[in-house]
């Protein structure tokens, strides 16, 4: 079964794409910021990221260089509301394999969950 870490600062949205992708078949841990992720990080390693950019006090691009470093092999999709060309740049440079514009498309977000996870 696919992991699945899921990091945003919005609690329903966290409480929505962990329903939807638990009922896709994925087993989902959720974070609602880069230091909850982190501390689950310490302890178990996921297949897939999913993580919004724009969290306090450490917003989603630090976090994305974090994970790149901790868990290489994590596929990592970065989210946002607030997309400009240079932001998704930036996470495409530094290691995220999608760049998704919310809000969120639930069928398009579980085919690239689909899409990303391990052979």
């Amino acid at each position: 079964m696919t992991s699945v870490l899921v990091v945003d600062d919005e609690e329903n949205l966290l409480l929505l794409l962990e329903r939807v992708l638990t009922r896709d078949g994925f087993a989902v841990k959720t974070a609602s910021g880069a230091h909850q992720a982190l501390a689950l990080l310490e302890r178990e390693t996921f297949d897939l990221a999913i993580v919004d950019i724009k969290m306090f006090p450490v917003d989603g691009i630090t976090l994305l260089d974090e994970l790149r470093e901790r868990s290489p092999a994590t596929r990592v999709v970065m989210t946002t509301a607030y997309p400009t060309p240079d932001s998704r740049m930036e996470c495409l440079a530094k290691g995220a394999a999608v760049f998704l514009t919310k809000p969120l498309d639930l069928n398009e977000l579980k085919s690239v969950a689909r899409n990303l996870k391990p052979a």
